[in-house]
């Protein structure tokens, strides 16, 4: 978004007001009076009092007053009363005093002042106008009114010739449906159109807040384009160093270094753009996207090509989903997955469509995987439909176990025990007592297992229901005997913290010729949405199979 420099607009104005006021030629006032006209000297000065009803001329403008005073030498007058300049057939201004230099066509009026232009009115004590230029500037406070809007300030200029106005100081921007506070800000009265540089805050009527550094606001359309804006959601602050609100479509967007914060501040998901659909309650975040989960001991990070945000009046709707290519890191934990879904006031993570998981030497991977935190810390991980575990030992083999489902409990940020449900099998190597050596391996079948852990390595395996197993020896292992079926090592595609992180320290920056992105459709973000899988239907249905 280009930025307009407002000051230096300002000192180009005043330059060619200038330029205007010494070219133009000075013409005598002329004056007429109902009433009375003294002529005099006051203080060595040849003056002329006129009294009741007084008029003055000079070009196309004219001035009535109650009382006057005109200085013939110096082309000047004093007005009193009832004041009113006509300049034109477009401005109109009244006030109660009134010093006019006829030779600089300067007016300065004084005191309940009304600047009236066509359907604008400009409220103010104090009041400068130069009649050739168009320029009117007020310096202790004024009020501009027009069709749509409100602007207060303590200083400000009206430019009438170019419909342009720029305001210093405690500026107040009152629209039908928000409150703008600024320090600069210049507005343009026909096209509605106002521009702010510094820190700007926007109050809408809906009990939104948007904060910025600046930028273009488009009041009719309640529209605005800001600089480091900040625009408040039910359950978000959505930042970026470029920030467009669009108030009537029901949509932000925001462009590069974009920050999507919780309210409860334990979440914040960055990226390089961005939009919210108010409408639909949902705020998308794609270009190298990440989240992070603030927790006790650690930080949970989160990484895919787009992150979703969605909103609801229910607390156990609202949730973030995660897709495609899926990563998770936290000291504890790592993981990969097409999808995701975190359901933040339960606290719940569901990972879909195949997804692999890592803690310490374990791999665990099923076709879907819900995480449970609890105090802040991973408690319980749930395994549904073709559940496989693969334990590294210390000889670096494989122990293996597979099953329906599995549910996975921990204690003290390190996996506790694993209960496999339905359709157990295990792969056991059996080593000697100072674990240097490898005796046999053991292969059960058995419908429910128990597995328990030490530390980060599989300790030992509990059979329940009729388990059926062999052992086999050294000698008589063939490679077959040494992996179950499904069974995949994939250690080297473990996550780290600098693969989430690292395309984040050199973003792509977009050539600014280049064409904008089409944001997309809100309509379809809900129907990816809507096809992820129920966690709610998924846990019965896996509850009917253990049955």
């Amino acid at each position: 978004m280009r930025k307009t420099k407002i000051g230096k607009i300002l000192i180009i104005f005043l330059f060619v007001a200038s330029c205007f006021s010494q070219a133009s030629h000075a013409q005598k006032i002329r004056y007429t009076a109902e009433g009375k006209m003294i002529t005099g000297k006051e203080n060595g000065k040849k003056i002329t009092k006129l009294i009741d009803r007084v008029t003055f001329t000079q070009k196309n403008t004219t001035v009535y007053c109650d009382s006057a005073i005109f200085y013939k030498k110096e082309n000047l007058m004093e007005a009193f009363g009832h004041v009113r300049i006509e300049d034109g057939d477009s401005v109109t201004i009244t006030g109660e005093t009134l010093t006019y230099d006829g030779n600089a066509r300067q007016a300065k009026l004084r005191d309940n002042v009304i600047y009236t232009s066509g359907p604008r009115r400009l409220f103010t004590d104090i009041l400068d106008y130069n009649l050739d230029t168009k320029i009117a500037a007020f310096f202790d406070g004024g009020k501009l009114l027009d069709e749509n809007n409100t602007l207060t300030s303590e200083t400000g200029f009206y430019y009438d010739l170019i419909d342009q106005a720029i305001f210093y100081t405690n500026v107040d921007l009152k629209a039908k449906t928000f409150d703008l506070d600024s320090d600069t800000l210049k507005y343009n009265t026909s096209t509605k159109i106002a521009v702010t540089e510094g820190y700007t805050v926007i109050n809408t009527d809906k009990g939104e807040e948007i904060i910025s550094t600046g930028g273009e606001y488009r009041t009719v359309y309640d529209q605005v384009d800001l600089v480091d804006g900040k625009v408040e959601t039910i359950d978000y602050f959505l930042e970026g160093e470029e920030l467009y609100y669009d108030d009537f479509r029901k949509y932000n967007r925001a462009i590069d270094d974009v920050k999507l914060i919780a309210k409860d501040k334990d979440v914040v998901i960055t990226g390089e753009e961005g939009y919210y659909d108010k409408a639909n309650g949902l705020s998308k975040i794609f270009g190298n996207p990440v989240m992070r989960k603030i927790m006790s001991v650690d930080t949970f990070y989160l990484s895919a090509d787009t992150l979703v945000a969605i909103e609801s009046e229910y607390d156990s709707a609202k949730r973030i989903l995660a897709y495609p290519n899926v990563k998770i890191f936290k000291s504890n934990l790592q993981g990969l997955t097409d999808s995701l879904a975190y359901f933040q006031s339960d606290s719940l993570i569901f990972l879909y469509d195949n997804p692999l998981l890592w803690t310490g030497g374990n791999q665990i991977e099923a076709d879907t995987i819900s995480l449970e935190i609890k105090g802040q810390e991973l408690d319980k991980m749930n395994l549904y439909k073709n559940s496989f575990l693969v334990s590294q030992d210390t000889l670096l083999q494989f122990n293996q176990v597979k099953g329906r489902n599995m549910i996975a409990s921990f204690w003290e940020r390190n996996i506790k025990n694993i209960e496999v449900i339905g359709n157990g099998e295990s792969l056991y190597y059996a080593l000697t007592p100072d674990k240097s050596a490898m005796l046999a391996i053991n292969r059960v079948l058995c419908s429910n297992m128990m597995i328990r852990f030490k530390g980060k390595t599989l300790a030992s395996i509990s059979f329940y229901k009729q388990p059926e197993g062999k052992t086999i020896p050294p000698h008589e292992m063939t490679e077959a005997d040494k992996q179950l079926e499904g069974f995949s090592w994939q250690g080297e595609n473990r996550p780290t913290l600098v693969e989430i992180l690292g395309e984040m320290e050199e973003p792509v920056i977009e050539e600014e010729n280049e064409e904008p992105k089409v944001i997309p459709n809100a309509e379809i973000d809900r129907e990816v949405i809507q096809k992820k899988l129920n966690p709610q239907k998924l846990i019965q249905s896996t509850e009917e199979e253990n049955n």
